[in-house]
C-alpha cells in the first residue's frame, strides 16, 4: 500500500521548485534556462504574468511566472521559436487560458508593443486565433515591464 501511494504521488506531476519572491524565482529560471537575451513581462488583463524570453539572438519562447500557496516559480508554456522577420503561435497558460502571440520586425500598430530588445513588435491576443482564422482580436495586454535587458 505504501509503495502504491509513493508511485501515485511520484507520477502525479513534475516537481516544481518554489521561491519566496518573484525575484528569486526569476533568477533561478534565468540560470536554469541559460537565458542570454532580454525578458519582457506581460501582465495580462486576466492577471497572469507571462515572460517573453529572448533565449538567443532570434530565438524566443514564452514562460509564465506563477504564484501559488507554496510561493513563486517560472515555467515554460511554449517551445522555442526562431522569429526571422516575424512569427506567431498559440499558447495555453497554467490556468488553461488561451492566447495567441504575434511578433513582427516593423509592425506599427496600436495593438503591438515594442519589445525591450528594440528589434521586434509583439502583440498578445485572447484565444487561439491562428487555428480559428479569427478576424476580431481582443488585446490581452494590461502592461509590459522589462525584467532583463
Amino acid at each position: 500500500m505504501v509503495l502504491a501511494v509513493f508511485l501515485i504521488s511520484a507520477c502525479s506531476g513534475k516537481e516544481v521548485q518554489h521561491f519566496s519572491s518573484k525575484e528569486e524565482a526569476l533568477d533561478s529560471f534565468i540560470e536554469k534556462e541559460d537565458i542570454k537575451g532580454n525578458i519582457d513581462l506581460i501582465l495580462t488583463k486576466r492577471g497572469e504574468e507571462l515572460l517573453v524570453v529572448q533565449s538567443k539572438e532570434d530565438v524566443f519562447f514564452v514562460a509564465e511566472l506563477i504564484e501559488d500557496k507554496e510561493g513563486y516559480y517560472a515555467e515554460r508554456i511554449s517551445a522555442s521559436v526562431v522569429l526571422g522577420i516575424g512569427a506567431s503561435w498559440e499558447l495555453n497558460t497554467v490556468d488553461k487560458n488561451k492566447y495567441t502571440i504575434y511578433f513582427d520586425k516593423n509592425k506599427k500598430d496600436l495593438n503591438y508593443t515594442s519589445l525591450s530588445n528594440g528589434e521586434y513588435e509583439m502583440s498578445l491576443v485572447e484565444g487561439h486565433t491562428i487555428t480559428k482564422n479569427a478576424t476580431e482580436f481582443t488585446n490581452a495586454i494590461k502592461e509590459v515591464e522589462v525584467i532583463k535587458d
